[in-house]
């Protein structure tokens, strides 16, 4: 049976562990295997005596760790041997040092918003690039986050209008794949743009934030080839159907843009290799939650989740039914909700959003007073949209501590939050918010739903 101590601290337990399997130095560390005359990256060989320089480019929120990892997993000995250079795109807060590679620190203003650093700074990895040649090889370094932190718009739209697309269509709703399927035709980076600069040999080394690891969703597709795509001018039509939101530069391109795709990895010089994801993440919860003694379901998401609310609703009733049987039960699940943006929104993030619908639902179950029950959602980057906080969490203990005038009370003041996508400052007052340190990785959202039947 479970120890005696609260299921929330099992649960960020159980969560944390996900959270460690995925690290991102660790992951790449673990990746490399070093012989006496190669580099092996999987399946991937380096030999020593073809390499005459060796070139690391990277961007994403966990790519400054991937490229410690990669000189930890290598050495400086092999580095050195190989003339080592690289540059690696970093949020601000996420910059490493590093004997061989350069940090450029970048740090979107906005969520998944590149900037003028932002371009400067692919050039300069774009410049790298073009003066590799047959005789090198290009490790390229890419996790979630890497679409703002890497970016070059077609010459036919500004920053400022690529920017103002990502913005509209991030609020109205748009999923991860619906939004990089346009940013994808918006520029000359993504859907396989950076690594038609490069001359050489290329192996990229890349931890997925994407259900099924879409390799042109992911930092969407640099070393992916996948053009034309036509269900980005689906996704204009769908979210700006009277052409008065958009700049007009955008509907021009995508109107303009090939309606065949070229298959993935069209190019035999690039290999894609996932070395981490979410099921990483959740195989690990899923071992440590049986060592602390919970019977387990783990629940993998095959594609876009859809709203926050209405996947916290849902997490709702899942705990509620669970509240009927016996034992100790953990529920794990996990991926990318999106949250319909009001005009004026308040703070918060996806997974506060969840976790605060769960609790207007909670609050008005009549549920068995014999279940112990909690819910913790974070983002596995440590992140939860425009506030500094990984998400929020909920149990048993804090819904019976209100009486049900009080809770009739807390069901319409969250149902106002959920309305204005105020879930930050909900959750804040209440002391339910869930905070990390750093975590140096990024593999979408992971949940943790724990129940125990106490007995009469």
């Amino acid at each position: 049976m479970v120890k005696k101590r609260s299921l929330i601290e099992d649960a960020r337990e159980i969560w944390r562990a996900g959270v460690r399997a995925v690290e991102a130095s660790k992951l790449v560390r673990d990746f490399v295997e070093i012989t006496d005359h190669s580099i092996r990256l999987g399946d991937e060989t380096i030999e020593f005596a073809a390499c005459r320089r060796l070139v690391v480019v990277g961007f994403g929120k966990a790519s400054g760790a991937m490229a410690v990892g990669l000189e930890q997993g290598i050495g400086e000995d092999v580095l050195r041997q190989l003339n080592a250079v690289g540059l690696v795109n970093v949020p601000d807060d996420r910059v490493v040092d590093s004997e061989f590679f350069t940090m450029s620190p970048c740090r979107p203003v906005a969520v998944n918003l590149p900037t003028d650093r932002v371009v400067d700074a692919t050039g300069e990895i774009l410049a790298l690039l073009r003066s590799v040649g047959p005789e090198d090889v290009v490790i390229c370094l890419i996790s979630g986050g890497g679409s703002a932190l890497l970016e070059k718009p077609v010459d036919s739209i500004s920053l400022a209008e690529l920017r103002a697309t990502t913005e509209f269509l991030s609020a109205s709703g748009a999923s991860i794949y619906q939004l990089n399927a346009v940013r994808r035709e918006l520029s000359q980076v993504k859907g396989g743009g950076l690594a038609r600069q490069c001359n050489a040999r290329m192996v990229s080394l890349i931890i997925s934030d994407v259900i099924g690891d879409d390799l042109s969703v992911i930092a969407s597709g640099p070393t992916c080839f996948s053009v034309g795509d036509a269900s980005a001018l689906d996704v204009l039509r769908k979210f700006d159907p009277l052409r008065e939101k958009l700049p007009e530069a955008v509907w021009g391109v995508l109107e303009c843009s090939a309606p065949e795709a070229l298959p993935v990895d069209a190019s035999p010089g690039v290999s894609n290799i996932v070395i981490g994801n979410l099921e990483t993440a959740m195989l690990a919860s899923r071992k440590r939650a049986i060592e602390l003694g919970y019977e387990v379901e783990l629940v993998s998401p095959s594609g876009d989740e859809g709203e926050a609310d209405t996947v916290g609703r849902s997490v709702a009733i899942e705990i509620a039914q669970s509240s009927l049987g016996s034992g100790s039960k953990c529920l794990i699940s996990g991926g990318e909700t999106t949250v319909s943006l009001p005009e004026n929104p308040g703070r918060g993030g996806r997974n506060q959003h969840l976790v605060l619908a769960a609790i207007n639902s909670l609050l008005s179950f009549q549920l068995n007073q014999s279940a112990d029950y909690c819910l913790l959602s974070g983002g596995t980057d440590g992140e939860d949209g425009n506030v500094p906080v990984a998400g929020g969490w909920v149990d048993a203990a804090w819904i019976n501590e209100h009486d049900e005038t009080q809770k009739q009370e807390l069901v319409s003041r969250s149902g106002k939050a959920l309305q204005g996508c105020e879930s930050f400052d909900f959750l804040d007052e209440h002391s339910l918010v869930f905070q990390t340190p750093a975590t140096h990785t990024n593999v979408c959202d992971l949940r943790i739903s724990l129940s125990y039947f106490r007995g009469n």
